[in-house]
């Protein structure tokens, strides 16, 4: 009975167990179909698309044929067309060459042009699909148009369409002024304008040091300035309000460029760049120069920017001396030599020593070199600088009215002041000793006590050679030996005191 019982009672859970097991497939089956079938078609999708993205990355990561362009841009009207001389390599390889035209007026059919080209030097660039205008006030006019595009920006290039004639106007960019007074006024009023301030601002939150000059160049100087340079034209002057951008490094100084390269946003435009910093301008002082033109004044503002290790601006320069540089160009800015060969010489030796100095004061003669140069430094205090003797019995009127014995002066009193103690101090010290020593002296006269006591001695030593009876002596001389302190017999002392040649002393 007991066993019936308990068949019984199996009988009655069997279908329980079977349920749960109907259960836990179903669920897992569901499990399988929603879950893990999606997400492997998500992988499977997902593969897909990075395959894809690889695909696309390949492509865009191909690399872009080089832009040739022969021939080079300069200030004023440039066009680029191609050549069509078979002798001509940028003919045969059908590149586009720049030819430039500088200032003045020009008009061509586009495809009817004869200009020179850069490479084969012949005229034979017959077509024109490009200008541009650099550093310049212009206009373009095309036969297809009523008005003419004008424009101040420093670059500015335009496609030039096939059958079309074409008109171009460029001139360097001017004043609008209307007398200096006037250009003083707009001037001062754009240095202190909105858009200039925000400029700055901008450039300062970069950590680049911008200085404002405290009032605008001295009257006096500015006329002699625009007298001298510009034959009286002083809407060709610039610098009435000149911003100095200092920069710890030449990064720094890119990006300074950078920065007033996008002007526009404060509603300024570009209108020259003159980049000094890569190439050596006419003095050698390194800089980068942009002119700002502001048109609510209608005035230009410069912008000249450089590195703090270069500058000799007063308070913000490493440079010993800072003012000798500039004292000397102003001294030989506004020389015009007599027909004198003599002065002529001069002006060009006192040229040539000044970029001597910008190239030290500029690091465009390498460390070595500059190092090199400071070893030969010795002081005023060592060696005695001479007055030039065209300065004797000279009053300061006569000095004044002549330039060369004014340089003389200037350079002389330099020389005696100047005790530096750097290494680009000593090398520029070196540099103006012997422009002294060898145009203002000249070479055959001492310009130092050293150079005097070295003639006596090589004066001394010729007559000694010349002397046959005092030459002889000297071969058969014995030198007799001397002291500075008391003899006394048998003291062991003298041994250790130097004793001295008497005829050396």
């Amino acid at each position: 009975g007991d066993v019936q019982v308990e068949s019984a009672d199996n009988k009655t859970q069997e279908p329980e167990y079977k349920n749960e097991l109907h259960v836990i497939v179903f669920n897992l089956l569901l499990y399988i179909i929603f879950c893990l079938i999606p997400k492997k078609k998500k992988k499977k999708k997902r593969i897909k698309e990075l395959e894809k993205d690889g695909r696309e990355s390949e492509q865009k990561l191909e690399k872009e044929d080089e832009r040739v362009e022969i021939g080079e841009t300069r200030p004023g009207i440039n066009v680029q067309g191609y050549c069509v001389n078979q002798d001509c390599l940028a003919a045969k390889a059908r590149l586009l060459v720049w030819v430039n035209l500088g200032f003045g007026d020009i008009s061509f059919h586009s495809n009817k042009t004869l200009y020179r080209c850069p490479d084969c030097a012949q005229s034979t660039v017959t077509s024109v699909v490009k200008a541009l205008f650099f550093n310049s006030e212009h206009s373009i006019c095309a036969s297809d148009s009523l008005e003419p595009v004008k424009d101040n920006h420093y670059q500015c290039f335009y496609a030039i369409k096939p059958g079309l004639s074409y008109e171009l106007k460029s001139k360097k960019i001017r004043q609008h002024a209307t007398g200096l007074e006037d250009l003083i006024t707009r001037s001062e009023s754009a240095m202190t304008s909105n858009e200039i301030l925000n400029l700055v601002a901008e450039l300062q939150r970069y950590l680049i040091t911008v200085v404002k000059p405290p009032k605008v160049k001295d009257k006096v100087r500015l006329l002699e300035k625009i007298e001298c340079d510009y034959n009286g034209d002083y809407n060709q002057v610039f610098d009435i309000g000149r911003f100095t951008i200092l920069c710890d490094n030449a990064t720094k100084l890119q990006t300074a460029v950078a920065v007033m390269k996008k002007a526009e946003q404060f509603n300024l435009i570009v209108s020259e760049d003159k980049d000094f910093f890569e190439r050596q301008s006419k003095t050698h002082h390194r800089f980068h120069n942009i002119k700002l033109y502001v048109p609510k004044h209608d005035v230009y503002v410069e912008m000249q920017a450089t590195l703090k290790n270069f500058t000799t601006l007063e308070g913000y320069t490493v440079i010993e001396n800072p003012k000798l540089s500039h004292l000397f160009y102003e001294h030989i800015r506004a020389w015009r030599p007599n027909n004198l060969e003599a002065e002529e010489e001069l002006k060009q030796v006192s040229d040539e020593t000044l970029t001597k100095i910008n190239d030290i004061i500029c690091e465009w003669i390498d460390d070595k070199g500059i190092q090199k140069l400071a070893n030969r430094y010795k002081s005023h205090l060592d060696i005695g600088i001479l007055k030039p003797p065209q300065l004797s019995k000279k009053t300061e009127t006569e000095i004044d009215s002549n330039l060369p014995l004014k340089i003389a002066q200037f350079v002389y009193e330099q020389l005696c002041k100047f005790a530096p103690e750097k290494v680009k101090g000593k090398a520029i010290y070196v540099v103006l000793y012997e422009y002294y020593k060898k145009y203002i002296i000249g070479d055959k006269n001492p310009a130092s006590c050293a150079d005097f006591a070295l003639l006596l001695q090589e004066s001394r030593k010729q007559e000694l050679e010349e002397d046959i009876a005092m030459s002889q002596a000297l071969e058969t001389y014995i030198p007799l030996q001397a002291n500075d302190y008391p003899y006394v017999d048998g003291d062991d002392d003298n041994k250790q005191q130097d004793t001295y040649d008497c005829y050396q002393h």
